[in-house]
């Protein structure tokens, strides 16, 4: 202890007295000339100083000048370790001793080690939170279903970095190995970040804008413009206006604390047991009126969200579920647009939208026109991709609500109950398609097996006939013609 004193004091007395610091190198003198240390002194023996490279982490020196400005160390630190710039200033005063404004390899060393120490204690502080049995250690379960909530990374992808830390799955990490795991994730994080900003970054510059945040935050979980900005100011760390990737990782972040909260929201509403967690069948029954989605489209969505296995969805998981059924949406009114946008300008005007719901909901234009303005989130008077799927949603409950005010016609005999007798006579006597065909569609609408339809049903019914008289219609014109 007395010779570490010594040496440190020796370094100290050196750096005030504006001296250079001489690398330590290794002595040239042969084995033999080396003299057998005495009992007491191996006792006493202290670690060897740490070697230092004499030059600087070139992944850092980004400039490739041989120092580290303030810029290179605070980038490196937000990006490993999420620090904050303030935080982060403060430790370059610290250790630029000389006060040049950059970091030699020394002083780069010093600042590494401040920085892993306040990674530490920021993992500390965080175990505090998620260590739900209170043992001051960390499980792999409770790293699951922290990293679920927090990031979205489902249970088999936290085992996988749990075993890089490294760790086994039986193990339990203490701060140390919490803040190595912590870096693992933010590391995971922010190449996910860079995978999705190279279909959102428009403009190529390898930054998001706040109108391309915009656009993802709308697609992703529908959050709107001014909630957007107020998001992309708290997690633009350099404040220049964008979001580079780690950046962008920390707004994607915030996003799935967005997605959780709309899903509890939605938990209260679909819950239909009060059970606090959503069964496959209480699921369905959202997913199908909301979308139209059938249970071979959302059996494996359920499944992929089910992160425990356990056959139930709670809050965290069923946000992924949404935002699962969200994205299928969006393809699918990829799909639609193929069809319904007549002069191919890849939008939905709102005389194409009028078309397509006339033909498919016999929807009035009045009617079309107020759900388009809803749908329409930044005004311009055209639906894009993400816009025509929230206005194929809202045209889809509007129809249930009319089907739900008018199910009193279909139901002939008064028992609450639509059956294939009553809908095959309206249908037998409108349009005139042979029972035969009529069984046809009602089996393949009947989703729940029941053998009579509910309001969602009677929607898809409509539309699979609309459909086939128009169809009918088509050819009948086509054979005239010939």
């Amino acid at each position: 202890m007395r010779i570490t004193v010594l040496i440190l004091s020796t370094l100290l007395v050196t750096i005030l007295n504006g001296l250079p610091i001489v690398p330590v190198v290794e002595d040239s003198i042969s084995p033999e000339e080396v003299p057998e240390p005495s009992p007491e002194i191996e006792e006493n023996t202290v670690p060897p100083p740490r070697v230092i490279s004499p030059r600087v982490d070139v992944s850092v020196d980004v400039n490739e000048d041989g120092v580290l400005d303030i810029d290179e160390i605070r980038y490196a630190a937000f990006v490993h370790h999420g620090l904050s710039a303030s935080v982060v200033e403060d430790l370059f005063k610290q250790v630029d001793t000389n006060r040049d404004n950059v970091l030699d390899a020394r002083e780069f060393d010093a600042i590494r080690m401040l920085v892993l120490e306040k990674a530490e204690n920021a993992a500390l502080r965080y175990l505090q939170n998620v260590d739900t049995d209170r043992d001051g250690l960390l499980s792999l379960q409770e790293a699951q279903i922290y990293l679920l909530r927090e990031y979205g990374i489902g249970y088999h992808d936290v085992a996988r970095l749990w075993k890089l830390v490294p760790a086994d799955l039986s193990d339990r990490m203490n701060s140390t190995l919490f803040s190595k795991l912590r870096r693992r994730v933010r590391g995971m994080t922010i190449r996910l970040a860079r995978q999705i900003m190279k279909n959102a970054d428009l403009n190529g510059d390898g930054h998001i804008s706040v109108d391309e945040a915009q656009a993802i935050a709308f697609e992703q979980e529908g959050i709107g413009a001014g909630d957007v900005a107020s998001m992309v100011g708290s997690v633009d760390e350099n404040m220049d206006g964008e979001l580079n990737a780690p950046e962008f990782a920390d707004f994607e972040r915030i996003i799935r604390a967005r997605a959780i909260e709309n899903s509890k929201k939605a938990m209260r509403v679909v819950d239909a047991d009060n059970s606090g967690t959503l069964t496959l069948d209480e699921a369905k029954r959202v997913a199908f009126e909301h979308y139209g989605f059938d249970e071979a489209t959302l059996a494996p969505f359920f499944g992929q969200a089910d992160e425990n296995e356990d056959g139930q969805l709670d809050n965290v998981e069923f946000a992924g579920f949404r935002s699962v059924i969200r994205a299928r949406s969006v393809r699918d009114a990829m799909d639609k647009m193929k069809r319904i946008d007549t002069n191919g300008d890849g939008l939905v005007s709102n005389a194409e939208a009028t078309d397509s719901t006339k033909k498919e909901d016999d929807m009035d234009s009045e009617e079309t026109l107020a759900l388009f303005n809803i749908a329409d989130q930044n005004k311009s008077g055209k639906l894009d991709k993400v816009e025509l799927a929230d206005f194929n949603r809202l045209v889809r409950l509007s129809s249930i609500k009319f089907a739900t005010d008018h199910f009193k016609e279909f139901d002939l005999d008064g028992n609450d109950a639509v059956t294939f007798d009553e809908i095959a006579l309206l249908i037998e006597q409108k349009y005139g398609i042979p029972r035969s065909m009529i069984k046809t569609f009602f089996d393949r609408i009947d989703v729940d097996g029941s053998g009579d339809l509910m309001p969602a049903e009677i929607v898809d019914f409509r539309h699979l006939i609309r459909n086939h008289v128009s169809q009918q219609r088509q050819e009948k014109v086509y054979f005239l013609t010939l």
